[in-house]
């Protein structure tokens, strides 16, 4: 089965850079070629500073989640485990879900710690998330809607129109119902478990889990409720990583092309990046994400050959870093490998951290 899904996985990376590689054809790879050239380094090292900075935040956010349930790891652990799990986003079918396991587990593992408290912090920290998500979309989803409403509600584009404002208003419904359920310490997840056990399929192993479930939204309730200024915290790193994801195309066109793009074309680019990586059919979106943004470009007036070939190049901007977070995530995810097929540490080289225990100190 671990076979399989690596192959699966290899197959589509591999039809991803055919996809890729098509597509830059389609542009011109001459014009592609050159426009990388004129954007020079700087603008895909500040795109690679604003990946980090995303991670940074990130990890943040879980070490002030951390706090109340005496979690204690380093912090250049937590920054691992996200991008472990950035890793995982990239290469399932959404950019939102699919790297947690692989978080919980790198934690779990090199700090020590048990694996339902660490799923615990981590559904917190994906709740925050969710929740700055939301306030930046819908910002950004008002705005474009504003500015641009005579293109997005006119024949033949009027569904993305539509899209946004229906979007929009979902993801505010789903807000208040998170915050409601966490307010009240709701279980829907303890819930769901319960629902699959009645099914009778792996009843046991499911009655199992319940119990670590229901322990698991204890934790992330108690914490959301008693701890309102940690949870705070958690939700400020949330919205500078929305930030810095909201400011690569600013960062790119201004550096790299001299293109100053304004609150609205931001806010534009940012709904429709995100909406269509929300179910992603290849990693990162190749394909998609590339034909919806060279599209977007085309609606705000940049529809040259030359504008075209700069959207290819910040587009290689992205596929570039995501290629380095993907390859540290594998890197990482040996490590963990290595630790499983080894258990045995080291008597020399005393575990991480571990819960409860009381820092060294000198007398």
């Amino acid at each position: 089965m671990g076979f399989r899904r690596v192959l699966n996985v290899g197959v589509l990376l591999t039809a991803s850079v055919v996809i890729l590689a098509v597509i830059v054809y389609v542009v011109g790879f001459e014009r592609t070629l050159a426009a990388v050239g004129r954007a020079g380094w700087s603008a895909f090292a500040a795109v690679g500073l604003l990946t980090f900075l995303f991670t940074v935040a990130q990890a943040g956010a879980w070490a002030a989640l951390n706090k109340p349930i005496q979690h204690r790891a380093r912090f250049r652990t937590l920054v691992e485990a996200v991008v472990v799990g950035q890793a995982g986003n990239i290469v399932t079918p959404s950019t939102y879900l699919g790297g947690e396991p692989f978080k919980v587990m790198y934690l779990g593992k090199m700090a020590g710690l048990p694996y339902h408290e660490v799923a615990g912090a981590v559904l917190l920290s994906k709740y925050l998330e969710f929740l700055s998500f939301i306030l930046v979309f819908t910002f950004s989803a008002v705005v474009a809607i504003v500015e641009y409403r005579d293109i997005l509600f006119q024949p033949p584009i009027f569904i993305a129109g539509a899209t946004f404002v229906a979007l929009a208003a979902t993801l505010l419904g789903f807000c208040a119902v998170l915050w409601v359920s966490l307010s009240r310490r709701w279980r829907p997840l303890t819930r769901l478990v319960g629902w699959l056990a009645r099914t009778g399929l792996w009843r046991r192993r499911l009655l199992r889990l319940r119990t670590r479930v229901t322990e698991m939204e204890d934790q992330v309730s108690r914490v959301f409720c008693e701890e309102g200024k940690v949870s705070l915290v958690g939700f400020g790193f949330m919205l500078l990583s929305h930030a810095a994801c909201f400011a690569k195309p600013l960062v790119f066109f201004l550096l790299g092309a001299r293109l100053r793009l304004s609150l609205g074309e931001l806010c534009l680019i940012f709904a429709a990046g995100q909406l269509i990586l929300a179910i992603q059919i290849t990693p990162s979106g190749v394909g998609m994400l590339d034909g919806g943004l060279i599209g977007v470009f085309a609606l705000l007036g940049l529809n040259s050959a030359k504008d075209a070939a700069t959207c290819m190049a910040y587009l290689l901007c992205l596929r570039l870093w995501d290629a380095v977070v993907i390859g540290t995530g594998a890197l990482l995810g040996m490590r963990i490998g290595a630790r499983i097929l080894s258990p045995k540490a080291d008597p020399a080289e005393p575990a991480e951290s571990l819960k409860g225990q009381e820092p060294d100190s000198e007398a």
